[in-house]
């Protein structure tokens, strides 16, 4: 004869495989799913300057300014699984006393439901492209 804890427990242990096998199909239906999308990117203006330093000896640094264009479009990436986007955009550069140098240049999170083509033209950087010395020349 079953006790009522030894069919509580066969209960609860059908409603635990029950719900994993749940999950897994969840996973299954976005875990294979191709999520690169064609984006097209223009830089229309480059400008470089050197401006003093003020956070360490009286040196002058670096510091540029870039121009672009930036069209994509991000339906194809959103679907049940997908609440926001996180973009941004990197510049990845050598200098004499770095070998990589990788500085983000502008950023932007697309929420569900916003317009998800994007036709950026003639954006600026969002945030400083400073080098410490003159390695962007």
């Amino acid at each position: 004869m079953n006790t009522v804890l030894s069919r509580a427990n066969s209960l609860f242990a059908f409603s635990l495989s029950v719900m994993a096998a749940l999950t897994f199909g969840c996973f299954i239906t976005t875990a294979f799913k191709d999520r690169r999308v064609p984006v097209d990117i223009h830089v229309s203006k480059v400008m470089l300057k050197n401006v003093d330093d003020f956070t360490g000896p009286r040196e002058r640094s670096d510091l540029g300014f870039i121009t672009f264009d930036l069209s994509a479009d991000l339906q194809p990436i959103f679907d049940w699984n997908v609440k926001q986007l996180f973009l941004y955009l990197s510049a990845e550069y050598a200098t004499k006393s770095n070998s990589l140098n990788q500085v983000v240049l502008w950023d932007k999170i697309v929420l569900r439901g916003e317009n998800t083509k994007l036709n950026l033209r003639d954006m600026k950087s969002k945030y400083f492209f400073f080098d410490d010395g003159n390695g962007l020349r």
